[in-house]
């Protein structure tokens, strides 16, 4: 006989007759690491909670109440600018706002008074100022013609003085005499020349 040709005899089959369902749990670790592993988790989420939820609401508190306190500011502001025409035409007086076209041209009284008092005031003793549109009239009394000579060449050496002309009085015709000079300053008006 081959061994292909084996008769077929008796076979076997397995022979259990039960199932053993209860299996061994191998994940039940020691509880000691279980409560590490809870206080670290314990601690992430603290940290969480903390930096990414309470920190950010903090912060969009605390943007919420400067929003509202400079809308309050806008606000108040607001209200007080309901008044400015009011305030800009009853004080309309101390600024230029108001000021005619011949006003306008005029020069900064106080930047006329700096050249009188640079270019006058050093060399000799002002009687009398008198200030009119773009036109200073100084009175000089006893001053000698040489000194008025000097006042009148550095006045029109100043960028702001177009120019300046002088009458002098005196009764002597000694050029070391004193004598009283009427001295008009002619200002550059503002905005142009003369």
């Amino acid at each position: 006989m081959s061994k292909l040709n084996k008769p077929i005899g008796k076979v076997r089959y397995p022979d259990k007759t039960s199932i053993n369902l209860l299996m061994r749990d191998n994940s039940v670790r020691d509880p000691k690491f279980q409560i590490i592993l809870f206080v670290i988790f314990a601690v992430v989420l603290a940290l969480f909670v903390k930096f990414l939820v309470v920190d950010k609401l903090a912060e969009a508190y605390d943007a919420e109440k400067a929003y509202t306190q400079m809308q309050t500011q806008i606000d108040q502001l607001r209200a007080s600018n309901e008044k400015y025409d009011q305030v800009r035409e009853e004080y309309s007086h101390y600024g230029n706002g108001y000021l005619n076209d011949e006003e306008k041209i005029e020069q900064n009284r106080m930047a006329m008074m700096r050249v009188i008092q640079r270019n006058v005031i050093s060399k000799s003793e002002i009687q009398s100022v008198e200030i009119s549109g773009n036109v200073a009239t100084l009175t000089i009394d006893n001053i000698r013609l040489k000194t008025v000579s000097d006042i009148v060449a550095s006045l029109e050496d100043d960028d702001i003085v177009s120019f300046v002309t002088v009458s002098t009085a005196g009764t002597n015709t000694d050029s070391n005499a004193l004598v009283t000079a009427t001295v008009i300053i002619n200002f550059v008006p503002k905005g142009g020349e003369q």
